[in-house]
């Protein structure tokens, strides 16, 4: 079965959230990141970001002492901001700006002021933020994929 996931690099942290299943992993500290970036690199399936074609990805591969190349990947990358981006702005499909507004703006944008709740299991504020991109993220690609993101 292919995985789908979300995921977020933060300077303490490399956030997962397994889109299938709902379950999220922090991965902290050196040894861990390097965990969580073989995680997300090394998948086959999908993997989710948003922005994560300028940020997340560079900082994993930074993590593994790896160069960064397309056949480096063994999973589909789908960069939400890159994808909402073009749904919102492009007059033509594949032209749209790469940066279009934050990820909070935008899940706004789809999904209107409530914000997600977030579970009490989180060791802190950092990690409650993590997890939150994640799913903000998730949540945008799976409306992509229902085709429900319209401009």
């Amino acid at each position: 079965m292919n995985e789908v996931l979300a995921f977020d690099w933060g300077t303490e942290i490399v956030g997962v959230l397994d889109v299938k299943t709902g379950l999220y992993m922090a991965y902290r500290g050196e040894g861990e990141m390097i965990e969580g970036a073989k995680r997300v690199l090394s998948v086959e399936g999908t993997i989710v970001s948003f922005n994560g074609n300028a940020c997340d990805l560079p900082r994993l591969f930074e993590l593994l002492q790896r160069e960064q190349t397309e056949c480096a990947l063994k999973a589909t990358h789908d960069d939400m901001l890159v994808i909402t981006s073009t749904i919102r702005w492009a007059p033509d499909p594949g032209t749209g700006p790469i940066n279009g507004p934050g990820l909070c703006a935008t899940y706004t944008h789809y999904f209107g002021e409530s914000k997600p709740s977030r579970p009490c299991s989180f060791t802190g504020e950092y990690e409650a933020n993590n997890w939150l991109d994640c799913y903000m993220a998730a949540e945008l690609w799976k409306k992509w994929k229902r085709d429900e993101l319209a401009p």
